[in-house]
């Protein structure tokens, strides 16, 4: 009988164990938000900015309808023929709502209550409806009505039937879009992109730790990271809502990985999905490009890190710019994006939160509200609040192990990953882009915790690391006080080598 505890015996069970908890994380964590948000049937948040300018690009650019979520008939939006005057306006809704019930056998989704009248003309002239799909050039002639859109009731914003959300890169949209067209346009759907993201940042925190930890401690650390990671509220909020963060979170702590594991081409490509998925997915690239000038000739990392992004976002900008013109594409996409993000926005909108604000919990951002019956009032279920107890106590080590940043087990490579994506935010808000909020923060989140695993595991292995630390720190200090007295002087010299 061979015994479980050879050498070879428990290699094997760490590899099942591995591919047992490298599947099953992701799996359990995608299960239970789905199930969670599968019960939120309206637009969460900002999703009626980025699922609206999906449904747009689906429709307006690609030419296609979204899936409906019944067999004979199909939900639309019917604009009607704008009125300055309540009364007339009211009218309107009436005998449009009149006509689907009566002379189309619809049903009405939602009428004047939720398209509310405003006399300052910032509403949706419109009503919501189910009716069959054979009945809208109907529909659409009638009089009073404007234009009939295909797909989920639109929220009650003006102009939100055209509005393409330009100030952001399209790959977020596109793939909520493409749930829109293969499954269906349902609030349940839209969030699918989003948790598959949540989850496979999971997978890759595992992966992460495989690839720096050479023994079979990687697991426990792997797991010890992905479970913090999948219980921090900004981290499993934004994976619940169609918004573009969470995507940037994924292609950001993948452009970590791929640089972990020396491929080059593979982390500016997991970059530029990070740059076409919101701007603020580039903000590796300082860190990214730090560590490959190092290793490649410095003319083709500036290629490859610089020009695939910029590639990628005129591919995926192909459709706008074949419908309205390269110039057009630019001027909205690019100098008007770049415009927009160095703007102060609002300041009479949600809470806004700086970057330092994060790390202590201050000021965070509520995505969704459900009524508490015990206080009497709505909460917030869904907020970006983070875990600043962690935050902190990864700042704390991080400035620990300074004078050791290069003995880390990836050699710092994370740290710098971390601290300089969210050092760029601070550059950002010190170049003017001041309206940031908590959840900008889902980014660096993952980072946060696999650089705190990583410092924590290099300062207890073994547990007298932490004292050679602090001698290092000892030692920076008297060397400092010797300098200020002008009983030593520090000169720094500059080396050139040349590759062989």
């Amino acid at each position: 009988m061979i015994s479980v505890w050879r050498p070879e015996s428990r290699k094997h069970l760490i590899k099942i164990l591995a591919l047992l908890l490298i599947t099953a994380s992701p799996l359990v964590y995608a299960y239970f938000t789905y199930s969670y948000v599968a019960g939120i049937n309206d637009y969460i948040s900002d999703e009626c900015w980025y699922v609206s300018a999906a449904r747009n690009t689906l429709t307006k650019y690609l030419g296609l309808r979204p899936a409906s979520t019944s067999t004979d008939k199909v939900i639309v939006t019917v604009e009607l023929i704008k009125s300055s005057i309540e009364s007339e306006y009211l009218k309107t809704v009436t005998k449009v709502k009149e006509y689907i019930k009566l002379s189309l056998n619809g049903s009405i989704l939602k009428d004047e209550s939720y398209y509310k009248f405003r006399s300052d003309g910032k509403f949706l002239s419109a009503l919501c409806a189910e009716i069959k799909p054979e009945l809208l050039s109907n529909l659409s002639s009638y009089p009073g009505v404007k234009r009939v859109a295909v797909g989920y009731c639109y929220p009650n914003s003006e102009g939100i039937l055209d509005y393409m959300n330009f100030e952001h890169p399209p790959l977020a949209k596109y793939l909520i879009a493409l749930t829109m067209f293969l499954v269906s346009d349902s609030p349940s759907m839209w969030r699918l992109p989003s948790i598959i993201a949540g989850a496979l940042v999971l997978v890759i925190i595992f992966l992460i730790f495989k690839e720096v930890v050479k023994d079979n401690t990687w697991l426990l650390l792997g797991f010890t990271a992905a479970l913090i990671t999948a219980l921090d509220k900004t981290f499993r909020s934004l994976t619940m809502v169609a918004m573009l963060d969470i995507f940037v979170s994924l292609f950001t702590i993948l452009t970590l990985y791929f640089t972990l594991k020396n491929r080059l081409r593979l982390t500016s490509i997991s970059l530029g999905l990070g740059f076409v998925s919101k701007f603020s997915g580039v903000f590796p690239a300082l860190p990214a490009t730090l560590y490959w000038v190092r290793k490649e000739k410095p003319a083709k990392v500036f290629l490859l890190v610089i020009y695939v992004p910029i590639l990628m976002l005129i591919v995926l900008g192909t459709p706008y710019i074949l419908r309205d013109g390269f110039l057009q594409w630019w001027s909205s996409s690019v100098e008007g994006a770049f415009r927009w993000h160095l703007s102060v926005k609002t300041t009479n909108g949600p809470p806004q939160a700086m970057p330092w604000d994060w790390l202590i919990g201050r000021n965070p951002f509520p995505l969704h509200y459900v009524w508490d019956p015990n206080r009497g009032e709505f909460v917030a279920d869904l907020i970006a609040s983070g875990n600043p107890i962690l935050y902190l106590l990864t700042v704390v080590l991080s400035i620990l192990v300074i004078p050791v940043i290069k003995d880390l087990p990836d050699g710092g490579v994370s740290y710098s990953f971390t601290w300089l994506t969210y050092l760029t935010y601070v550059i950002l808000w010190v170049l003017g882009g001041k309206t940031q909020y908590s959840f900008y923060s889902v980014q660096v989140v993952p980072l946060f915790y696999v650089t705190l695993v990583m410092l924590v595991y290099y300062l207890i292995t073994p547990h007298t690391k932490i004292i050679d630390v602090l001698r290092k720190w000892r030692k920076i200090i008297n060397t400092i006080s010797m300098w200020l007295a002008g009983e030593v002087s520090v000169s720094i010299k500059l080396v050139v080598s040349e590759k062989k």
